[in-house]
């Protein structure tokens, strides 16, 4: 239950309690009046008797007539029931009056008082028989109480609505605090929460948004960094590589040239001189082959020549060729050409080590390179292999490089995978931090190289 409702319900009972007291002291002072009225008539109504028949203990048929008319007319007389009664009669109950129906029975009964009876003797056989009957007055204190219950719930529903408004208002920061904090939590620093009115609430709105800048700057920062060194190791291997084709080979060449002359010398299979230039030769060649495998990784050279796509449909083709056991699938979207030059290496080295990744640990028998180019750039690699527990395992080498090129291209790397279930790399990097970043990474290298 969020902290508004629980102010409301809190409010509602206390104001719930405080009807329950307001209705408590209108019954104890309902019960008062219903018992005041009710005395003050029947002594009223009884003087009133007493009154016409004066000192008279017998009366004459005709003023007994005439004094029983004036009975009847007195028996609709409000809060009285006023009757002539033999001594031997069985006297009736009170019946309720029709203001009854203007009270609930619960109502009725927490207000009823005990009946006021006077009797008045007539004549040696009859008395007049005064009762009070406080249907009437109870129905008048129910009209009023029940006035009294409607402020009352009015009250309330005003005071839930402006306390629901009012709190509302005031604990809208703490919903955008936390959505601030979600999305700090997903490495999303971005978001600046207003002022808020409660002085509490402002202090930590303050703090907050200083957290989130410092954070932004931080991330801002640290990307800056992984993207310059990220490109600086690729200037390194490119260096290497450039070297290693130069220096290396020509003295391979040379070596494989001087075997080939020692060849020349003797035509006799069984020479020594024939067979050591021969295994020179070969061993040679060997390194020949070494040394284009290791200028492959440390930079391929048809990522310069052909292009993205058609250096990452080599790479799997070479892939499927080592690894018989898995067969990797790769769909590649034409957009992807659009990767400006000094970007596509990171593609390719993502690529390149979620495979590594699958070849070393995944034990698969399938994988997918899936590239797709929408509103962003997605790059997908998955496998059916064995997967891990996240929450045991904390992520490798391979999953640190690729997240760390996944920033240098402005994007976000999410892992998914379960025990026995494959893993799931899902990669996104937008279309316009490629391009916006292009004169800046230039920009790096230039001060990297002035360095």
């Amino acid at each position: 239950m969020s902290l508004r409702s629980r102010l409301i319900l809190l409010s509602s009972m206390l104001v719930l309690v405080g009807m329950l007291f307001g209705m408590a002291f209108q019954v104890t002072q309902a019960r008062k009046r219903v018992s005041d009225e009710l005395a003050a008539a029947s002594e009223l109504a009884f003087q009133l008797v007493d009154t016409m028949l004066g000192s008279v203990d017998e009366v004459n048929t005709s003023e007994r007539a005439l004094l029983l008319n004036r009975l009847q007319a007195m028996e609709a007389v409000r809060h009285l029931d006023i009757r002539l009664v033999a001594d031997d009669a069985v006297v009736p109950p009170v019946v309720p009056g029709v203001t009854d129906a203007l009270a609930p029975a619960w109502f009725a009964k927490l207000v009823q008082v005990p009946a006021v009876v006077r009797q008045r003797r007539l004549d040696a056989n009859d008395s007049v028989l005064i009762r009070s009957n406080a249907a009437a007055e109870i129905g008048e204190v129910w009209q009023e109480s029940r006035d009294f219950l409607a402020v009352l719930g009015l009250v309330l529903l005003m005071l839930n609505g402006i306390l629901y408004v009012t709190i509302g208002r005031w604990l809208r920061p703490v919903k955008q605090i936390v959505d601030s904090l979600d999305h700090a939590e997903q490495g999303d620093f971005s978001g600046h929460v207003p002022a808020a009115s409660l002085p509490e609430l402002r202090n930590i709105v303050e703090k907050l948004n200083r957290m989130t800048t410092v954070l932004r700057q931080s991330k801002a920062e640290n990307e800056r960094l992984a993207s310059l060194s990220l490109q600086i190791q690729e200037d390194e291997r490119r260096n290497l590589a450039r070297e290693l084709h130069d220096e290396m080979g020509q003295a391979l060449s040379a070596i494989k040239a001087i075997a080939w002359s020692l060849q020349q010398r003797t035509q006799n299979p069984e020479s020594p001189l024939r067979q050591g230039a021969e295994k020179i030769g070969a061993i040679a060649a060997t390194m020949s082959g070494h040394v284009r495998e290791m200028l492959g990784r440390l930079r391929p050279a048809l990522l310069d020549e052909l292009g993205l796509v058609a250096a990452l449909q080599l790479m799997v083709q070479q892939w499927n060729q080592t690894h018989q056991g898995c067969e990797c699938v790769l769909h590649v979207a034409p957009e992807f050409a659009e990767v400006p030059p000094e970007l596509q290496i990171h593609v390719y080295r993502i690529v390149q080590e979620g495979l590594t990744n699958i070849a070393r640990y995944a034990a698969a028998r399938k994988a997918l390179v899936l590239m797709q180019a929408q509103q962003d750039f997605r790059i997908l690699v998955s496998d059916d292999g064995n997967g891990f527990d996240p929450r045991h395992k904390r992520p490798g080498i391979g999953l640190t490089v690729m997240r760390e090129r996944c920033q240098a291209l402005g994007g976000h790397m999410a892992v998914a995978t379960k025990e026995g279930e494959g893993v799931r790399i899902t990669i996104n990097f937008p279309r316009t931090f490629a391009g916006n970043n292009r004169h800046a990474n230039q920009v790096r290298l230039n001060d990297n190289g002035a360095q």
